[in-house]
């Protein structure tokens, strides 16, 4: 054997197992449907590119809108200490109102409750007194009609006449 033949026969032996490996990935190309698998892989991939630029859009729209509202974030914050600021003077205003009513009000009850405790002690001092003149005068009638029994009978008798001159 020469070399050329050995060269020929290895290229033929070579051609020869290539076809065969060829062949069988061929088969095994058809017969496992891999141009299907890899489409189907494909799409898939696809799908999930598209969904990721579905997200990734719908991420930077509301990071977008989130750093929209964070630019007014200062101001709104200032706002909202403000209307509180007036709240809190509205209320504290309010209160110092209420509370002079209030005070007023009790200070006028307080002025009713000393007059009438006033009229009440003056009546009562009234009343002490007439009683005290009443017993003072009765004990003076009675001894007046105790010495004079002509007053006494006197009285009687123009009690009696007017007793009489009354109509039922």
């Amino acid at each position: 054997m020469n070399f050329s033949s050995v060269i020929d026969y290895i290229a033929r032996t070579n051609l020869f197992n290539f076809i065969i490996f060829a062949g069988v990935i061929v088969a095994l190309i058809i017969k496992l449907d891999v141009k299907s698998k890899l489409d189907d892989a494909k799409k898939s991939i696809d799908e999930s590119i598209n969904e990721s630029e579905t997200v990734k859009t719908n991420s930077e729209e509301k990071l977008s809108a989130i750093e929209k509202s964070m630019e007014n974030l200062s101001d709104e914050v200032d706002n909202i200490l403000n209307q509180a600021d007036e709240n809190a003077k509205l209320v504290g205003n309010k209160i110092t109102n209420d509370t002079k009513i209030s005070t007023a009000l009790i200070h006028e009850n307080a002025q009713k409750v000393i007059e009438n405790n006033r009229i009440i002690l003056k009546n009562d001092i009234i009343r002490r007194a007439t009683l005290a003149s009443v017993e003072v005068a009765k004990s003076h009638i009675i001894e007046e009609l105790k010495r004079n029994a002509e007053l006494h009978n006197k009285l009687i008798d123009e009690s009696i006449n007017t007793i009489e001159g009354v109509e039922l």
